[in-house]
């Protein structure tokens, strides 16, 4: 049976893949398509992100940390993780609404 050797590259393979890798970058227009779309491209798509984290995702997260804090209450026979996800939860809730308020009495 014969064994191989261990195959480790040469230099003279290892220019050629970054000089091939570099050509392929520098003289290929389709690799920056996303810097050359419109508005409608990338920028709508993170404000449909963002939209979804403001609106919708926030609020489950906290009614998801409430109940988790609920288990944990009863797993460790205390009120203390209840309180503290409800606080939390009132907290962001009025951080919310005060920034939303300053921005819009400042805007």
């Amino acid at each position: 049976m014969k064994t191989y050797p261990k195959f480790t590259p040469s230099s003279e393979q290892i220019k050629f893949l970054l000089f091939c890798a570099f050509a392929f970058l520098v003289f290929t227009p389709e690799v920056f398509g996303v810097a050359q779309t419109t508005d409608a491209g990338l920028n709508q798509s993170t404000n449909n992100l963002v939209g979804i984290i403001n609106n919708s995702l926030v609020p489950i997260i906290l009614i998801s940390g409430c109940l988790a804090a609920i288990a944990l209450s009863f797993m460790k026979s205390s009120p203390t993780p209840f309180i503290v996800a409800i606080v939390t939860s009132i907290s962001f809730g009025f951080a919310k609404v005060w920034i939303n308020t300053t921005y819009a009495i400042c805007a």
